[in-house]
């Protein structure tokens, strides 16, 4: 389920970097939640630093820095993984929202401290601070839980087709 979720947002960052520059989606946003839901801290903060390493060598940020966010986010984040499940479709896409809130914030602090100078219009912290999460949240309950419970059913149906066949 992680290499799908992978393979998933790889395609979503091809488009956002090709055909549709201006879509307001953190990539592997969904998938740093599955991560940090399924699997245990050190396994987690190495496959959200391998996340970040690929969206490095399609950025124009100091490499690096996407792999450092996206660790600081997943360590953050997964402490209140219990107050969420992976079932729940609504639960996924609000803690996906909650990653990329997280993620947002710590990115904006991260390029400070590298003194890059971006400006931050006071409109931008009440427009794209805000609704970015939201639309990252929907991105989410679209593009990632239909797959992921296809997955699952299949899976299901599979295990239980195999085991009617052994009795």
């Amino acid at each position: 389920m992680t290499t799908l979720a992978f393979i998933l947002s790889v395609v979503v960052l091809y488009l956002q970097s090709t055909l549709y520059p201006e879509l307001p989606v953190l990539a592997f946003a969904p998938f740093l939640a599955l991560v940090c839901l399924q699997r245990p801290l050190a396994t987690a903060l190495l496959l959200c630093s391998l996340a970040g390493l690929v969206l490095d060598l399609v950025s124009q940020e100091p490499f690096g820095l996407h792999a450092v966010v996206y660790a600081l986010t997943g360590f953050v984040c997964f402490r209140w993984r219990r107050l969420f499940s992976l079932e729940t479709p609504m639960q996924f896409s609000m803690y996906t929202a909650l990653i990329s809130l997280v993620c947002t914030t710590t990115h904006v602090v991260l390029l400070f401290l590298f003194d890059r100078r971006i400006p931050f219009p006071g409109r931008w912290w009440m427009t794209e601070w805000l609704s970015l999460p939201l639309f990252d949240s929907a991105y989410a309950l679209v593009w990632f839980t239909g797959p992921l419970a296809l997955i699952r059913q299949v899976h299901r149906q599979w295990v239980i087709y195999w085991l009617k066949r052994q009795l």
